[in-house]
């Protein structure tokens, strides 16, 4: 019964800070530009001010080495507030249109306005990115937010609370820590908005609470990226850029290449191309190395180590519980039943799979989920062609890997099973918010003809006009 009733003051809690966030919302859009800029700026300063200590957060709970966490957390957000800030007075500047009608002058004016209050889930494999990356176009939009952290990056997740509420007041930003429960109870208040990043399982259950509300959401959800490999896009780069972007973070990215398709004219030289780039990064024994990271929590690192039983281990495969470590890993022998074909892998597992037609590889692909990217490794026009035209895919990267996803300028989601809305720069002013009209109209004359009861030759004129008309 306590415990309920704790639960019952947390949910009247959150309530009454979502009513002022509302209030608040309102009120600060008609303060404008300088406002936003302000937010954005006490953001940065949050981030840089205390560099080293989220460092640690971030090591403490992936085992991320500084130079990796820097690059993929906290330099893509310092990367992102520039680009924003810089732009975001033309970005929020009004349409105006003026139009002559026949009986007059139409004027319209078309503004951009934040929802209200947003609600943004974030995952645990990039808790710092993920958690501020959608604040920032919620606060450059006009909103305000909740934010909750995912309860498997405790660390980071903790940071996130203290230092929050310290460059923040509540009806600015609120975090609220909590497991699933949490999350259900939250799902369950009046947002305007809900940005959701994580697994399809838990977006599936995010979409429907949010339906029940028509409330506006954007999933971004993971993604089993394909990664072809033509006979013309083998080499030690290709294999280089690959390996960077399956084992950053140990895999644990959703825009990391899931499964490697390589001609298999190349098959064998690129396999040991492979594997020699793996010792490369990580050196012989990677457990010891200080550039490789760790599975986050037990219950991902034991749905992964049952993985590397649906194939042939042809590079790494040792693990160490204690440690959530699993080696990176090349597979290969994978059956064409096996769910490591079928489910985002999510971790330093990486299948190596031959392929004789390309045309019948597309075809493959189209049939499977929709990734949140698809990559190719390629010289060849004719076959990059063929790729842009057959897939259904968020984003389509040749010759590089991950890079798009960092970049301000490029708005970044997914399609169909891998989500749905586009943020980052521009995008995420136009994801949340929403396009206000304000319509007026100077009438010289009243054009009686266009009401009720319609005498017959008004058809036969409006069929004339009506380009002039409406």
């Amino acid at each position: 019964m306590a415990n309920s009733t704790v639960r019952l003051s947390q949910k009247e809690q959150w309530r009454t800070i979502l009513e002022g966030q509302k209030v608040h919302a309102k009120k600060e859009y008609s303060v404008n530009l300088k406002r936003r800029r302000k937010l954005l700026s006490q953001l940065k300063s949050m981030l840089m001010n205390h560099e080293e200590a989220w460092l640690e957060a971030l090591r403490a709970d992936l085992g991320k080495p500084s130079v990796e966490a820097y690059a993929s957390e906290l330099a893509v957000l310092y990367n992102e507030i520039d680009y924003v800030d810089k732009h975001l007075a033309k970005w929020m500047r009004p349409k105006r249109l003026t139009r002559l009608l026949p009986g007059g002058l139409e004027k319209v004016k078309i503004e951009r306005q934040g929802y209200g209050t947003v609600l943004i889930i974030s995952p645990w494999n990039y808790p710092l990115n993920l958690s501020l990356m959608p604040m920032i176009g919620a606060f450059a939009a006009g909103n305000s937010c909740f934010l909750k952290p995912s309860e498997l990056a405790r660390t980071t997740a903790q940071l996130l609370e203290e230092l929050l509420s310290e460059y923040f007041t509540p009806e600015e930003v609120t975090v609220v820590q909590g497991d699933a429960f949490v999350a259900e109870n939250l799902l369950k208040l009046p947002w305007d908005m809900i940005f959701f990043t994580g697994s399809k399982r838990v977006g599936t259950i995010v979409h429907q609470a949010a339906a029940r509300h028509q409330i506006p959401i954007i999933l971004e959800l993971g993604g089993k990226n394909p990664c072809i490999v033509d006979a013309t896009g083998v080499s030690p780069t290709t294999a280089r850029r690959i390996v960077w972007g399956k084992f950053l973070n140990a895999g644990q990215t959703c825009i990391a290449p899931d499964t490697i398709y390589v001609h298999q004219s190349m098959y064998q030289p690129f396999l040991t191309m492979l594997r020699e780039q793996i010792k490369l990064f990580y050196g012989m024994n990677p457990a010891k190395s200080s550039d490789y990271g760790r599975i986050a929590h037990p219950g991902h690192y034991n749905k992964l180590i049952g993985y590397l039983q649906e194939g042939t281990i042809w590079h790494g495969g040792r693990i160490d519980a204690s440690q959530n470590y699993i080696e990176p890993t090349l597979l290969t022998d994978i059956p064409l039943n096996s769910e490591l074909r079928q489910a985002e892998i999510f971790g330093p597992i990486l299948p190596v799979i031959p392929y004789s037609d390309l045309d019948a590889l597309m075809h493959q692909l189209e049939e499977g989920p929709d990734p949140l990217v698809t990559y190719m490794f390629s010289e060849d026009r004719t076959s990059i062609q063929q790729l842009k035209k057959t897939q259904r895919t968020g984003a389509i990267s040749v010759n590089q890997v991950i890079r798009h996803a960092a970049n301000p300028r490029i708005p970044f989601g997914g399609v169909g099973t891998s989500g749905f809305g586009r943020y980052h720069g521009q995008a995420s002013i136009e994801a949340f918010s929403y396009e206000k009209v304000y319509y007026k109209e100077h009438s010289i004359f009243e054009m009686k003809n266009q009401y009720p009861p319609y005498r017959p030759h008004v058809l036969p004129i409006l069929r004339k006009l009506r380009r002039w008309l409406f």
